[in-house]
């Protein structure tokens, strides 16, 4: 028996219960539970050669087993994890090591074994993290495991040195591995394995191909930093969705634009340099932040991952970079009718916008320095004359057709970023936790009505966890960390989807989602 815990993209944490071996996944296997696995007679790689022997001498057993590896190319590991992936623990067998370990789990493998850490051992190579050093190289052992701790290398046997390394990097492999759960329950996998997928070119490869997949598992709200410090970092999933979802509900309302740089503090209202420019100027039009790899329509701005992401600032702008985000800027500028832009931006920002609006009329302000006096005046002038423009509410607006596809109007109350809709009732709030919209009864009911986003369960009054065993059936939109609805003849609520959708019905165990709030009919 498998069931998932957590899920973060095509990674998972899980619970593996096989012949009264409990073990928490993602793991690396002992011989306890290696001596249970059906590894079938052939492996994987045979499945694309001749697809019908495979067939007849595949695994069979509980647990999805990709063999053979080490024979693939990164596109062809890409397709094998795609093709494995479900209901089932995945093993990744004979193919773990300290540096592509992460990667694994990111694809989406639950279990790995130390056959690979073994094998490198008696071949003299001794791990340290994720360099490999070779053990003729070494005078002493630079580590303090249980295995290498006081030992001296003079006065051992070869033999005994390779046994030794195969300890010591069997632990080394234990401790990435772990050290992936911790990620996995931070939602941070992804900016390791980003880091770690420049150590050798297929594993950047590996990670690219990846990308390229859509699936419902990763999620569009995340509780962790986005770090935006490679070329893999466009690629990334919440890049991807949040660019093409904002395009698509930008509904500017003035008749001016104003472009501004990105700031280190998030969201950006509470940084320094936009509160100063905010102090000097009356900003009463629609504004969008310039970054990298992100466009950001004011109006998104405590959205994820726009509300909680760091970028590397060098004031240097690569051409890729450059041509990237000025592809969606131009998106979003022609979603406007704007008889004035704006640009208070200077660098390479200036050359952003001059890619993407070399076809308009656009205003620079900025002089050496965006809050001098001189280019403050200068903003201050062009900005002048133009009626109040109810940015909070906009933020509402624009909020709930990104993540619910609904129109809904209200009352803004609080305090930035802390504000809440209301009709009478509260509606909604901007949970700075997720980068997203809490909603409460009367947005839930709506939702209810139009079958978005909603979890019908079977007849039992919810707790504070909702299980898989307890759904009955879910919207196929529905991506882990979304907000969604249950509901059965007598309850309804508010909750937190920890699975998608389609794995919530499939799921025989595992939680499905975490309540909030819940209502009577």
């Amino acid at each position: 028996m498998f069931y998932t815990e957590k899920r973060d993209g095509f990674a998972r944490l899980g619970l593996l219960e096989i012949d009264g071996n409990r073990l928490k996944t993602p793991a690396m296997v002992g011989e306890e539970i290696l001596d249970k696995i059906d590894f079938g007679k052939a492996p994987y790689p045979v499945k694309k050669i001749m697809p019908e022997i495979y067939e007849k001498l595949k695994p069979r057993g509980e647990i999805e087993v990709l063999t053979g590896i080490s024979t693939m190319s990164p596109r062809e590991i890409a397709e094998s994890f795609s093709e494995l992936r479900g209901s089932k623990p995945l093993f990744a067998v004979a193919c773990a090591e300290p540096k592509n370990v992460g990667l694994l789990i990111y694809l989406g493998a639950d279990l790995v074994d130390n056959i690979m850490a073994v094998a490198k051992a008696y071949n003299g190579i001794y791990f340290l993290g994720d360099v490999e050093i070779r053990l003729e190289k070494l005078k002493s052992l630079p580590c303090n495991c249980k295995f290498c701790c006081g030992q001296d290398l003079a006065s051992l046997d070869y033999e005994e040195v390779l046994e030794i390394t195969a300890n010591h990097n069997t632990e080394q492999l234990r401790l990435e591995v772990e050290k992936c759960r911790i990620l996995i329950e931070e939602e941070n996998l992804r900016n390791y394995v980003e880091a770690k997928a420049k150590l050798h070119p297929e594993l950047t490869a590996l990670l690219r191909f990846s990308d390229f997949e859509e699936s419902a598992c990763f999620p569009r709200f995340r509780k962790s930093t986005c770090y935006f410090s490679a070329q893999e970092s466009l690629n990334r999933f919440e890049v991807r969705y949040f660019l093409n979802r904002i395009v698509e509900c930008y509904e500017p309302k003035t008749k001016a634009l104003l472009l501004l740089p990105c700031t280190a503090k998030k969201p950006y209202l509470l940084s320094k340099t936009h509160r100063i420019i905010r102090s000097v100027v009356r900003v009463n039009v629609n504004e969008i932040i310039i970054s990298s790899p992100l466009v950001v329509p004011r109006e998104f701005e405590l959205l994820y991952p726009a509300v909680n992401y760091d970028t590397p600032v060098t004031g240097h702008w690569s051409e890729d970079e450059v041509s990237f985000v000025a592809k969606w800027l131009q998106k979003l500028v022609e979603k406007g009718d704007f008889e004035k832009i704006v640009a208070h931006v200077e660098g390479g920002y200036r050359k952003v916008v001059e890619t993407a609006l070399k076809d308009y009329d656009v205003i620079f302000t900025a002089e050496n320095d965006i809050l001098s006096e001189e280019s403050l005046k200068k903003l201050k002038k062009e900005l002048e004359g133009y009626e109040k423009y109810e940015l909070f509410e906009e933020m509402f607006s624009h909020a709930l057709r990104y993540q619910f596809g609904l129109e809904m109007n209200g009352v803004v109350k609080g305090r930035y970023p802390e504000i809440e809709l209301f009709r009478g009732e509260r509606l909604s709030r901007f949970d700075p936790k997720y980068g997203n919209l809490d909603i409460y009864s009367e947005i839930a009911k709506e939702l209810l009505k139009r079958g978005d986003y909603v979890v019908k369960i079977a007849e039992f009054e919810p707790t504070t966890t909702i299980f898989c065993a307890g759904v009955e059936d879910a919207d196929a939109k529905i991506r882990p960390n979304d907000v969604v609805v249950f509901s059965n003849s007598t309850h309804y609520g508010v909750g937190i989807a920890r699975m998608h959708g389609r794995e919530m019905v499939t799921a025989r165990k595992g939680v499905g989602v975490e309540v909030r709030r819940k209502y009577r009919f």
